[in-house]
């Protein structure tokens, strides 16, 4: 073969048309790096915009301005108030935090990012199907965007995690995490023993949650329908040593602080707002279940902003 047909066909030295197959290969690194890059400002700011809107949800409500009316009881607002200080204090700003990580490439950033998210799909299905609305408002349309935009941060969060820049995890601390989970779902159920009892039954909801049924009802197909059964599943995956778990068991963790946290602040603003169905002994046993479970996701956490992370970044 002449060197002339071997330079048209790419012949023995690896060039066609004048571009070497190492110039083809960093080209492609090049254009996979910049999409890398480009998701990665996308969730940043989504998750920016997800926690504006969280605080302008908690300002607009009757915290501050009063603006919105929700169609729902005394007791319910109350209850709303405590959650968006919640909102507006820990959930919004941890949203922010996480698209700093995001921007500055850390590994803990898309991690990070599944609570807030998973906390503001949960609550605003709630937001949505909870009062009992008669008429369209304006609120509902900005609810479901921000419920919308919360499974799409949520979705883009789970599919940037890079698992090979996770911390490994020792069969000593699978097996705790796991243990771990499977205990908060069973606080989770237990709390529901008495409905179950009922129904079987056929006794009346308790008198609060009469005031307020689509709300309780919501909150129940939530909990047990989706968040004991993600639970479980995450923490017997876990067992099994499925890779997926690995990086659910974060998302789950950090969605346990953020709960329970505005459940019992919840029950403050109902004690402070002397409400008839306010029970401070209730709020004192949530803010130690709060506590425990912090301390949970901080120990689940710890790994992520451990020794090896600068490595892992570069990853």
């Amino acid at each position: 073969m002449s060197d002339a047909s071997a330079a048209e066909t790419g012949g023995a030295d690896g060039v066609a048309d004048g571009v070497s197959a190492t110039d083809r290969d960093r080209s492609t690194g090049e254009r996979l790096g910049f999409a890398v890059r480009s998701a990665d400002r996308w969730l940043a700011g989504g998750l920016v915009v997800l926690g504006v809107a969280l605080a302008a949800n908690s300002l607009l409500g009757p915290l501050v301005a009063d603006a919105v009316e929700y169609p729902f009881s005394e007791t319910m607002g109350n209850q709303t108030m405590g959650l968006e200080v919640v909102t507006l204090a820990l959930v919004a700003p941890w949203s922010l935090v996480a698209a700093a990580l995001i921007l500055r490439g850390h590994r803990a950033g898309p991690v990070l990012a599944i609570p807030p998210s998973a906390y503001a799909a949960y609550m605003f299905a709630q937001y949505v199907v909870g009062p009992q609305y008669l008429e369209y408002q304006p609120a509902i349309a900005f609810h479901l965007g921000i419920f919308v935009l919360s499974g799409a941060v949520l979705a883009v969060a789970w599919s940037r995690i890079r698992p090979a820049t996770l911390p490994p995890i020792t069969e000593e601390r699978t097996r705790r995490a796991a243990v771990g989970l499977f205990l908060l779902a069973a606080f989770v159920t237990s709390r529901y023993l008495p409905a179950f009892g009922a129904m079987a039954t056929g006794g009346d909801l308790p008198a609060e949650a009469a005031l307020d049924p689509t709300m309780y009802w919501s909150i129940f197909l939530l909990d047990l329908g989706v968040i004991v059964p993600v639970t479980v599943a995450t923490g017997w995956a876990l067992l099994r040593g499925a890779d997926w778990a690995e990086r659910a068991v974060y998302g789950v963790a950090g969605w346990y602080v953020l709960v329970p946290i505005s459940v019992a602040a919840m029950g403050t603003a109902m004690w402070i707002n002397d409400d008839p169905f306010a029970a401070p002994e209730g709020v004192a046993a949530l803010s130690l279940v709060a506590v425990l479970f912090t301390a949970f996701a901080v120990w689940v956490y710890r790994p992520l902003f451990g020794g090896d992370a600068a490595a892992a970044n570069s990853k």
